[in-house]
């Protein structure tokens, strides 16, 4: 134990004032205040200067008075003491006044007494939802068609998310108390509010019932309001910030957590849940998940995996970019070469675009005229047993297009038509079932022909064989040949949200290297990097993370949505 200073011999401990007093001497503003002080209550218990003391000389019986003042009150007087020993200099009694810890006490108990007063006006009923109320609410959860969603009448306004918003002024603070036992404590005043708001987010999840995180490794749900903040004023409510993301996937504890996580769950519950019938790359789940260290697009995001392990197309449809785009040998459309826009048409919600459609951009250039002396005789496209059966009825073709196109209105002379055409067919293709090996097997390429009047091309590509754009399997005989459908991957990056109408002003070549892409497996998608060029702090374009990634998963529904929903029968 250290030891302490010792106060000099001349201390007089009577007259050391205390900060715990409750009073002063009223003399202390002048100098001089008496060494007795006030009394607890405030009263002044001033008397004399001095207590005379009797003095006794040896042989005296009766004694002299002696004044006892003390030194630094200027000593004995001269006077001294009164004969009935009695002190002969009485004290000027004073008002004591209150000490600076007594009027601090007397203004904290009139504050806390105003704010006691307040809250318990303010939380009365009439006022408690205007008083409680920070910011006004977004219109997600305000006005009269989020007041219609409870099903207790009585659980409306603040109650509808605030379980506790209609109880007595006393349930409230036990209900605040309640909700982190530690909040009280002056160690837990700078940490914030509590952290527990499971209450809270049973009232979010009674209308997003769909309310999941993106990924079932998160190693740790946190709440709802976490995220999405209210009382932020009126209008949309406030955007998740990059912040609430990178506060976990910038934390790389959190990240390996998911991972264990990750390891444990069946491969179905971390597969990203998409709409139906979208055909997605087949692109497997990394063994360690998506647990990298993010903390920016721009900075440390990692190439798009489609791109960086080479995941080639699985579209079977022989195709080449660079042959469309530049080659010397495609023909003009409407005096125009080719350009992406003329095959690419988007969907009606202008985000994505639709399926190449053979009837209204390849069909103007590849003709499906399979003999050259009747350019007007097509063969149907779609469905190998039509074409087949196409192929096995050419005297009825012929003759229904000697009579639709031609102009021969005579049975002999289409009679005789059909028969000089399927000898000079027969003759070149040697026998029916060569001719269905040529129309479906053939690779060989060959020149143009003559553009079709109005039809706005010029030059058309000759057909030389199914098999020059499809995939086919056939060895002949009865069986139908199997011609693979060409089925390119609706979304190339299925967990980020993209739309080509954000994009117009964007042109294709800046991120689709398609011209310079000779086979049908190159993936044409912008690499991560010339995204960047935009999304960044640089380039000036949002780069959050949510710009591009859905959070939920799937997407809570809306509180309208459900509404519809239980309406119907």
């Amino acid at each position: 134990m250290s030891q302490g200073k010792v106060p000099s011999p001349h201390f007089d401990d009577s007259r050391y004032e205390r900060p715990n007093k409750g009073w002063l001497c009223g003399h202390t503003c002048e100098g001089c205040p008496c060494r007795i002080g006030p009394s607890p209550k405030g009263q002044c218990r001033a008397t004399t200067e001095c207590t005379p003391r009797l003095v006794l000389k040896p042989g005296e019986t009766k004694g002299t008075w002696a004044c006892t003042r003390q030194a630094d009150w200027g000593g004995p007087c001269e006077p001294g003491p009164l004969p009935d020993g009695q002190c002969c200099r009485q004290i000027e009694r004073c008002r004591p006044v209150r000490s600076l810890r007594k009027r601090r006490g007397l203004v904290v108990a009139a504050v806390l007494a105003v704010c006691l007063g307040i809250l318990m006006i303010g939380l009365s009923w009439p006022l408690r939802a205007s008083f409680i109320s920070p910011r006004p609410l977004s219109e997600h959860h305000s006005g009269a068609a989020f007041a219609r969603i409870g099903k207790n009448p009585a659980d409306q306004g603040c109650a509808h998310c605030h379980g506790n918003a209609n109880a007595r002024f006393g349930e409230l603070v036990f209900a605040a108390v309640a909700a982190s036992r530690t909040s009280l404590r002056f160690s837990e005043l700078p940490s914030g509010h509590p952290t527990d708001f499971s209450a809270m987010d049973r009232s979010c999840l009674a209308c997003h019932a769909a309310k999941s995180f993106h990924h079932a490794n998160v190693a740790a749900n946190d709440s709802c309001s976490i995220c999405h903040r209210e009382h932020q004023g009126g209008g949309p409510m406030a955007a998740v910030t990059p912040a609430n993301c990178v506060g976990c996937h910038g934390d790389a504890v959190q990240m390996a957590a998911a991972r264990e996580k990750g390891r444990l769950l069946p491969a179905a519950l971390l597969a990203p849940r998409l709409p139906p019938g979208v055909i997605v790359p087949p692109v497997p789940r990394p063994s360690t998940g998506y647990t990298e260290v993010i903390t920016s697009f721009a900075v440390d995001h990692p190439e798009f995996r489609v791109l960086r392990d080479h995941i080639p197309d699985p579209n079977t449809l022989r195709f080449n970019h660079r042959l469309h785009l530049g080659g010397s040998d495609i023909p003009l459309v409407n005096g125009r070469p080719l350009d992406c826009a003329f095959c690419h048409a988007p969907d009606a919600s202008g985000a994505f675009k639709k399926p190449v459609p053979f009837e209204t951009a390849c069909r103007v250039c590849h003709d499906l005229s399979f003999d050259e002396h009747n350019p007007g005789l097509v063969l149907p496209h779609g469905d190998p047993a039509i074409v087949r059966a196409f192929l096995r009825s050419l005297p009825v073709q012929y003759a229904d297009y000697a009579n639709r196109r031609l102009g021969l209105g005579g049975k002999d002379q289409i009679d005789a038509f059909v028969r000089s055409q399927v000898r000079s067919l027969r003759e070149r293709a040697r026998s029916g079932e060569d001719l269905e090996q040529v129309v479906f097997l053939s690779t060989m390429a060959k020149g143009p022909v003559p553009g079709i009047a109005g039809s706005g091309v010029v030059g058309r590509t000759r057909f030389s064989g199914c098999a020059l754009c499809h995939q086919v399997s056939w060895r002949g005989g009865a069986a139908v040949p199997i011609v693979a459908a060409p089925r390119p991957p609706d979304r190339w990056l299925p967990g980020a949200r993209f739309s080509h109408a954000f994009h117009e002003s964007v042109a294709c070549a800046d991120c689709h290297a398609a011209a310079k892409s000779e086979r049908t497996s190159d993936v044409l998608i912008p690499t991560q990097q010339s995204c960047v060029r935009c999304h960044s702090p640089n380039g000036g374009v949002a780069d959050s993370c949510t710009t591009c990634h859905t959070f939920h998963n799937p997407p809570p529904a809306s509180p309208a949505a459900r509404t519809l929903a239980t309406s119907q029968p």
